[in-house]
């Protein structure tokens, strides 16, 4: 028996041996795939196509995937074209989660903002049944996503699916959190068109307010800009970065607004923190100035007093007046609908002014599809 022990113990080594050399064979010879997980952190990423401008950081190929809604009647026109087709109508993106106040400005919207001369999708972030409320048209999708990233995250991940956001010169990205378009009477402008015709060559990033708490930036309920402020905003170049950075101030945390540090430049990430989220805003608009252009707000206390002497942002009425969006904190008084076509309505601004505005506008039967045309 031990002799049988003793011959069993000297076999054991070979037989080991021949096995391994067996297991390495079939790792060679069939490609058995040892990695756990398709992409490896030091793999090299795929060929990046040429960047459109010397802003952007590298702009990966597209990956085509079932797409979540109906293509827009426009490019549905275009799909066979031999080249890629750009519209030359605006895209403009509306992220929602279902609450009583958002629901009621959907609604608005709904009703007085929609009009033929743009593309509309609905971002629907959460469970909700809100997408039926929209009509049936050719320039009116939406689809439902899991509500993560926050919304400029959202954007961010729509905007590159099948590469929407190459299809499209001209943007605007809002939310639910706003109500409008207000007007007055005698205006005959569209509203998209108030915000858009304010991107220029110079200025690549538009929206309601300057808010100048932490670090002067345009505020994202909503944001108007063109193909090249995507660009930089989804993929910053190391370079861009790197100067942004060196222009910075040097970060000191706030106990009230714990905005971090910025970490992830641009739009496109996900953040599953709210601060995380608002630092993203926040430091948007510096990069914006660091790439070389400037911002626009169309508050009219942006483009009065201060700036007539210099940068609006350098002036201590900005940060005395720091976040505009508050009861009386408008410069001591209430910022009004038509200072900026659309108002706040979470943040307790001058009810009484939001209740009469959207029962006149209501009563007036004012609809966008009579003052936008492309």
């Amino acid at each position: 028996m031990f002799l049988a022990n003793s011959q069993t113990r000297e076999r054991i080594p070979w037989v080991a041996a021949i096995c391994a050399l067996f297991l390495i064979w079939s790792f060679f010879t069939l490609r058995v795939n040892t990695k756990p997980f398709t992409v490896a952190r030091n793999e090299p990423p795929p060929d990046p196509i040429q960047p459109l401008n010397h802003n952007a950081g590298p702009i990966p190929k597209i990956n085509a995937t079932r797409p979540r809604y109906t293509p827009f009647a426009d490019q549905a026109l275009h799909e066979k074209d031999p080249k890629p087709y750009v519209s030359e109508r605006p895209l403009i993106l509306y992220a929602f989660f279902d609450t009583k106040l958002a629901r009621e400005n959907l609604r608005f919207y709904i009703k007085h903002a929609l009009h033929d001369a743009a593309d509309f999708l609905f971002i629907f972030n959460g469970d909700t049944n809100a997408e039926h409320l929209l009509p049936v048209a050719g320039n009116i999708r939406w689809l439902k996503r899991e509500n993560k990233c926050f919304d400029l995250g959202a954007f961010a991940e729509v905007l590159l699916e099948n590469g929407l956001y190459l299809k499209y010169k001209k943007y605007i990205t809002m939310n639910a959190s706003i109500r409008g378009p207000f007007l007055p009477h005698w205006s005959t402008g569209c509203w998209s068109d108030m915000y858009l015709s304010k991107v220029t060559n110079e200025t690549k990033l538009v929206g309601m307010t300057m808010n100048c708490h932490i670090r002067p930036h345009i505020q994202s309920m909503i944001w108007a800009y063109d193909r090249t402020t995507i660009d930089f905003l989804l993929f910053p170049s190391a370079e861009l970065v790197t100067k942004y950075q060196e222009i910075l101030h040097p970060y000191i945390p706030d106990p009230y607004t714990p905005v971090p540090n910025m970490t992830a430049p641009g739009i496109n990430s996900c953040p599953d923190k709210y601060w995380d989220a608002v630092a993203i805003e926040v430091y948007a608009a510096g990069l914006v100035k660091a790439a070389g252009y400037k911002v626009d707000a169309m508050m009219m206390a942006y483009h009065a007093g201060e700036v007539q002497r210099g940068d609006y942002t350098n002036g201590q009425e900005c940060f005395k007046n720091a976040d505009t969006l508050g009861s009386g904190r408008y410069y001591g008084i209430d910022i009004h609908p038509f200072d900026t076509v659309f108002a706040k309505t979470n943040r307790g601004i001058a009810p009484k002014v939001l209740e009469r505005m959207t029962e006149w506008t209501d009563a007036s039967g004012y609809s966008s599809y009579d003052h936008c045309s492309i």
